[in-house]
């Protein structure tokens, strides 16, 4: 039976083809009356073309849309949110978007359930909560499709996490590691980076975002901070043995404690880990973190002080449940310390 005028039509290619039946659509007609087609899409069978036909005229939608990346929906949502989200929550995004490119070419009416299965499970170095934060991102760029007719069905909601994986556990740098650090301080570069850090207990990123104008050599202070109200802004004091570190790099010509080399920026995160941190913990045959510098630090102060408040307030954490979690016991120097009373 054939189809009414205007429904659109079936017909099977020639050749050896995966999808050999093609189905065009209707889009109008020309000043003779002659219809305007557009293919709609190729299947595998004839009846996929026929459910596909159907489909479309009980629900029409515009074709154009069929061919739509996910990178286009992505560029349309950061789009639409600048300048109704933060800055911090734009670079958060950002993040994100770096990690969806392998699917940005992908056209999102494509994009199914194990496909993205796929994907979330190549994320594998990522942690839980971060592989939930980007599956809840995908979601949010189904959303906004389905609001433009893109899809009907959002399937990011099908995405399965993997069960919760234990935290990386730290490690302190031992007496020797930090002995080994000084021993190095003139002859590996940013190794007093390192001690600064360990002596500090700041954040990589307070570090290498620290201005020089906000080092006060008559003081001895550093007034710096991030991440959390508690940790904005606060005094933290320069141990006398990381003064001749911190007097020695403030003799440069940028306005940052820690500039890139041959830069007046300062130093980016990702490639300070790769060519500074992790190039010195091979060359002198150690295993941290960056993180665990700040583990060591908590641990030692810990260790010689019970004024709870002010090493939350060093520290920069609003109360000392926090800093438990950062300290690491160490039970032989307690007791050292214990025995020394009469």
């Amino acid at each position: 039976m054939r189809n009414p005028n205007g429904y659109g039509s079936i017909s099977k290619l020639s050749g050896k083809r995966r999808r050999p039946y093609m189905v065009r659509i209707t889009t109008g007609f020309d000043v003779n009356g002659k219809q305007l087609m557009k293919v709609l899409g190729y299947y595998r069978t004839r009846t996929e073309a026929m459910k596909a036909l159907a489909d479309f005229n009980d629900n029409p939608y515009n074709i154009s849309l069929n061919d739509v990346t996910l990178k286009e929906v992505l560029d349309r949502f950061m789009k639409n949110r600048r300048g109704t989200i933060t800055e911090s929550t734009l670079k958060t995004y950002k993040v994100w978007c770096n990690y969806l490119k392998p699917l940005y070419n992908k056209k999102i009416k494509d994009l199914r359930t194990l496909e993205l299965q796929n994907f979330i499970d190549s994320l594998g170095h990522l942690s839980t909560g971060s592989l939930k934060l980007v599956k809840t991102f995908i979601g949010m760029l189904f959303k906004d499709a389905m609001e433009m007719d893109i899809i009907a069905k959002d399937y990011s909601q099908f995405i399965k996490l993997p069960k919760h994986r234990a935290k990386i556990k730290r490690k302190v740098f031992t007496d020797e590691e930090i002995a080994l650090l000084w021993t190095n301080v003139d002859r590996i570069d940013y190794a007093d980076t390192i001690l600064i850090l360990i002596y500090t207990g700041m954040r990589i990123n307070e570090l290498l975002k620290l201005k020089k104008v906000n080092v006060d050599l008559g003081q001895n202070i550093i007034t710096g901070g991030s991440k959390t109200e508690a940790g904005k802004n606060r005094i933290i004091p320069i141990h006398p043995k990381i003064l001749p570190l911190i007097i020695k790099r403030m003799d440069n010509k940028t306005e940052y404690l820690i500039p890139n080399k041959g830069e007046t920026n300062h130093y980016d995160y990702n490639n300070f880990r790769k060519f500074g941190f992790m190039k010195i913990m091979e060359i002198l045959g150690m295993e941290h973190t960056i993180h665990d510098t700040r583990h060591t630090f908590a641990t030692l102060i810990s260790s010689v002080s019970n004024n709870e408040s002010a090493i939350t307030e060093i520290i920069g954490h609003t109360n000392m449940d926090m800093t438990k979690k950062y300290i690491h016991t160490n039970i032989e120097k307690i007791r050292a310390e214990i025995e020394k009373i009469n």
